[in-house]
């Protein structure tokens, strides 16, 4: 992996973290993610609109990235309702390493299969040091962050991760990523629509109101993260990246700790140093 997109992938892994903090701040309400899509789409046209001008309209579309785009936003709408429900009944200590880092090894093994990209030992040994230290310390969570439905929804949304990565790193090397990644999030944001106003029938107005200041940085968090990552796609591979881009759970751990008050024990600190380490076997490698 080269240093340009490690740095870029590490900067991606922050803005990660911070609106995740965001979303288990406004307790994985529905209403925010579905909101910040909306918001995020919004930010993101006028980019669009500047492409469309700039290079043109194209004749044709090529089949492979109109299923990608499809495949990815419906993944995408299961992504964010699930990641809310988790954040609904888990805390971010279990829910979010649980998350990202049950996908890690899946990942990579899948993209090597299906998409012929090749690891060599070290980095291997650096994913691998990830998966397993990530999901080590998810399960350090102590308290409600060991509720079986809480557990199941982040490995649900593990699941989702794999499946948008794959079609993700093949559909951005057909379609301009500022365009495939507006594109894809309004696919999700009409998806989940009906799901928000059956729920929040009557109330959907107010709770917007609520929590509009965590929907903005859920949005503009998740459009300009996952936007990064997408470009990282065209110059690496994915199992790498998908594991750098891991290093968030350190950060998001750590704003659990500091500002949720959660617990931080001995096993949590060797977790995190493991991480590290298999961050550094990939940089390597």
């Amino acid at each position: 992996m080269t240093s340009s997109v490690f740095l870029l992938v590490l900067i991606a892994a922050i803005f990660h973290a911070g609106w995740n903090f965001a979303a288990r701040k406004a307790a994985g309400n529905l209403v925010a993610v579905w909101l910040g899509l909306w918001l995020g789409c919004a930010v993101v046209f006028p980019g669009v609109i500047g492409i469309a001008v700039c290079k043109g309209l194209p004749e044709t579309v090529p089949t492979q990235a109109i299923a990608c785009i499809i495949a990815t936003g419906l993944i995408h709408s299961v992504y964010f309702r699930l990641l809310a429900a988790g954040y609904e009944h888990g805390e971010i200590s279990l829910v979010y390493p649980i998350a990202r880092g049950s996908g890690i090894g899946l990942t990579a093994i899948l993209a090597s299969l299906f998409l012929k990209e090749s690891f060599t030992l070290l980095g291997a040994i650096g994913i691998g040091l990830i998966s397993l230290s990530i999901i080590s310390l998810g399960t350090t969570a102590r308290g409600k962050a060991h509720d079986t439905k809480a557990v199941t929804l982040a490995l649900s949304v593990g699941a989702s991760i794999v499946a948008y990565s794959l079609v993700d790193k093949v559909g951005v090397n057909h379609v301009n990523p500022v365009v495939y990644i507006w594109s894809m999030y309004l696919i999700a944001a009409i998806v989940l629509t009906p799901f928000v106003v059956r729920r929040y029938r009557g109330t959907l107005g107010q709770v917007a109101g609520k929590y509009i200041g965590y929907s903005m940085i859920i949005g503009i968090g998740a459009m300009g993260t996952y936007l990064l990552i997408l470009f990282a796609f065209t110059m690496g591979p994915v199992g790498y990246i998908v594991a750098v881009r891991e290093s968030a759970v350190i950060l998001g751990a750590s704003a659990g700790i500091i500002f949720l008050k959660e617990r931080f024990t001995i096993t949590k600190i060797f977790a995190i140093c493991v991480i590290v380490v298999g961050i550094i076997f990939i940089k390597l490698s």
